[in-house]
């Protein structure tokens, strides 16, 4: 998949970083960036890919064969579904047209939910945590922000920020995409957590990648 790829790379990851850490020099909040590949393995739809693929092929090869035995195509079908899983796991957008939306909007909502504790970004000294959490299979985003400023930021306030980082995704721009949401939570938690005297950079500013 191409824009993760784009994302693993050092280069990258290391821009995402530097955004973190200048955001953060304005605000005593932090801001976590994870990004997974996907956020289930969703094996049901990786058969369904498989067979969709196996089927035609097998029932092609037979037929090409001079055979019409299903003896002969039941063999056949069964490599090429061995086969068709192998391509879909190299390709995995392929199995995203057999995952239903609301399947994939709860699993990555789960997966942030546990990204928002792994990092342990409930434990921020005056809980103003935040996590931008970007799923590339599914091109979903989840912001997850902790009591210490949701309860300070108006209500709807993330919503532009992560219709924007998931256009971004759609068409591949996750790198600047990302910098910019971080820019823009940056400014978010500014206006309303400013910086402490003594504050500390109490997580990393490098992206969790998953």
């Amino acid at each position: 998949m191409a824009t993760e790829t784009e994302l693993l790379n050092s280069a990258a990851q290391e821009r995402i970083a530097g955004a973190v850490a200048a955001a953060e020099q304005t605000t005593s909040g932090e801001i976590v960036v994870t990004v997974v590949p996907e956020s289930d393995p969703y094996p049901r739809a990786e058969l369904f890919a498989a067979l969709a693929v196996a089927i035609p092929a097998a029932l092609l090869i037979t037929l090409a064969s001079g055979s019409e035995s299903l003896f002969r195509f039941l063999p056949v079908a069964v490599v090429a579904t061995v086969v068709g899983v192998g391509i879909v796991r190299r390709l995995p957008l392929l199995k995203r047209p057999f995952v239903s939306p609301w399947i994939r909007n709860a699993e990555v909502r789960q997966r942030a939910v546990q990204a928002f504790f792994d990092h342990r970004l409930y434990q921020t000294r005056d809980a103003t945590g935040v996590l931008l959490f970007l799923s590339l299979l599914e091109r979903r985003v989840e912001l997850l922000a902790d009591r210490g400023i949701d309860e300070r930021v108006p209500a709807g306030s993330w919503d532009g920020i992560v219709a924007q980082l998931t256009a971004a995704l759609r068409r591949g721009a996750v790198v600047d995409g990302t910098v910019a949401a971080v820019e823009q939570i940056g400014a978010i938690l500014a206006a309303h957590a400013p910086p402490r005297d003594d504050d500390t950079n109490e997580l990393p500013d490098a992206p969790r990648m998953g």
